[in-house]
């Protein structure tokens, strides 16, 4: 069905100036192209890592092209076969790190040596892309798992927490707060914009004292702090605007910690809705707690 627009239809990619910063607006009907066309789809990311892999014969073909016979997990996706590609074969030696598993704190960075001396990790994959196509939403990420580890990491080496909780997550999502707990909200998120400010105030100061090497540190840490500041203007703008509703009953939490299907179950649904709803378009998902055993 053909969407109905104005003639007058605002840019997609409009953003609000004069606060100081660049804010991306959230979705507005007058962003519908004029003349009824539908709007072209956006650019999405999603990054789903299982940190113990799979059982190779039954997920990588054996033939290679296009023309393969589909191994038993790759029948499960055969009405989309043409969507996607099956790359085997890879080899990253300067992955090895301090452990068997140490390529999973640099599965989005690529950074050598995992956890050997003088390892420092960047910025991930989902995170770099969150900064060009994650702006017009309203999470510009979400970093995910069923168990584990996060995948994401800021440009300053700093892990991003991992949210495991389903129930958690789709309140964050899709429930709207009372009036006052909006204006609580707001309340917050004011106080934070006054703390960055106060410390972005004391950090200016201190910067004369140091020598160069340590005003290159203290200016990662001014990127850091201003990336922090945007975000909060754009978290300002969003609360004023109530959240998307979605056919789905709100999940609840999985009580057997074990039960790492269920959840990982829980977390596909929430990951079709967040980009069906267009609430995010970067999301990492970490797939783990394959060893766990249900308690039934």
């Amino acid at each position: 069905m053909s969407l109905i627009a104005t003639k007058n239809s605002l840019d997609r990619r409009a953003f609000l100036k004069g606060t100081g910063a660049t804010v991306a607006l959230p979705f507005l009907s007058a962003m519908t192209p004029a003349f009824g066309k539908e709007p072209v789809a956006p650019k999405r990311f999603v990054a789903m890592n299982a940190g113990l892999g799979f059982h190779t014969p039954n997920f990588i073909p054996a033939e290679a092209g296009a023309n393969y016979d589909a191994p038993i997990y790759l029948q499960k996706l055969k009405a989309h076969r043409n969507d996607f590609t099956v790359f085997s074969g890879l080899s990253h030696p300067s992955q090895n790190g301090n452990s068997g598993h140490a390529s999973e704190l640099t599965w989005l960075t690529s950074v050598p040596r995992p956890g050997l001396a003088g390892f420092r990790n960047t910025i991930s994959l989902d995170q770099l892309m969150a900064k060009h196509i994650g702006a017009a939403t309203r999470f510009t990420s979400l970093t995910i798992g069923a168990r584990g580890n996060s995948l994401s990491w800021t440009a300053n080496g700093v892990q991003i927490p991992v949210q495991t909780h389903p129930a958690k997550i789709f309140r964050q999502m899709f429930v709207n707060g009372t009036e006052k707990e909006v204006a609580e909200e707001l309340k917050n998120l004011e106080r934070g914009r006054s703390i960055l400010d106060t410390v972005l105030g004391d950090a200016k100061a201190l910067k004369v004292t140091l020598g160069e090497r340590d005003r290159e540190k203290l200016d990662e840490y001014f990127t850091s702090v201003r990336e922090l500041e945007i975000r909060l203007q754009q978290n300002k703008e969003w609360a004023k605007y109530p959240k998307p509703k979605v056919n789905y009953k709100e999940p609840q939490e999985v009580v057997d910690r074990n039960d790492i299907l269920a959840k990982q179950r829980l977390m596909y649904d929430l990951i079709l809705l967040a980009l069906q709803t267009d609430s995010t378009r970067v999301i990492a998902f970490s797939i783990g707690g394959f060893n766990a055993v249900p308690s039934n």
